[in-house]
């Protein structure tokens, strides 16, 4: 799908991972159409207030694709 967006030349691309290998096989597609690539983990936590401990809940992979411009 991010293939097709890119193949469009939009001028960005904003999508989201699950997990680093499939945010790095994004990255790597917007990188390969032209785009400069960032990306962002976001990541959830739940706290337990009643010990005050952590405890991973979600993570998600934002990565966000911008033409350079010439």
């Amino acid at each position: 799908v991010v293939d097709a967006c890119a193949a469009r030349r939009p001028e960005r691309i904003v999508t989201h991972a699950s997990t680093r290998d499939e945010a790095e096989a994004v990255g790597r597609v917007l990188a390969a159409a032209g785009y400069g690539v960032e990306c962002v983990l976001l990541q959830a936590m739940e706290l337990d207030p009643r010990g005050w401990t952590e405890r991973e809940r979600a993570v998600a992979f934002l990565l966000s694709g911008h033409r350079a411009h010439p």
